[in-house]
């Protein structure tokens, strides 16, 4: 099952369209920079409905690039809390038990936050952390996330229907994949 082409918003019937379009085009630009052979694949993930939709459809869309591909994977959350990584808020634990668990991305190429840290401390060494091993060390502005520009130059979002009620601006709509 192939990726549509996006958009600028693409809505899908159900979040089981939703999560196989999206592991598809993960793994499709996972590809795409994995290319050469000192390239790599930086991706940020997010919690809530992600998690469950990436941990059912990403190892078998990603299955055919190999262990070897994956190990040149970074991974960092987008919206993580302070909490310890067995907590049920910890973005990072629930991937942790639920998709990493299935892929062989070495623990070394997931970017965490250090929960034993204070606030704002915590903070601090995340954004280096992300600067380092994602931008390594190139960007000049204090939010790393300000320089993380989509290849295409436009950003995309997937949404199921629920969601898109709530857009005031049009959209893609797809029936099937």
């Amino acid at each position: 099952m192939a990726a549509p082409a996006p958009g600028l918003i693409s809505v899908f019937s159900s979040s089981q369209e939703l999560g196989a379009a999206l592991a598809q085009l993960v793994a499709q630009r996972a590809a795409c920079c994995l290319a050469g052979a000192r390239a790599r694949f930086a991706l940020g993930l997010s919690g809530g409905s992600l998690v469950s939709m990436l941990a059912r459809e990403l190892p078998a869309a990603v299955a055919p690039a190999g262990p070897a591909s994956l190990a040149r994977w970074t991974l960092g959350f987008c919206d993580e809390r302070l909490v310890p990584f067995d907590h049920a808020e910890s973005t990072y634990g629930l991937y942790r038990t639920h998709l990493l668990s299935r892929l062989p991305i070495p623990e070394s190429q997931v970017i965490t936050i250090n929960p034993e840290l204070p606030v704002e401390e915590a903070a601090e060494d995340y954004a280096k952390k992300l600067r380092q091993r994602i931008l390594e060390d190139q960007e000049e502005n204090p939010l790393p996330a300000a320089l993380v520009q989509p290849h295409t130059g436009k950003l995309c979002w997937f949404l199921d229907e629920a969601a898109a009620r709530l857009l005031t601006v049009p959209f893609e709509k797809h029936s099937t994949l």
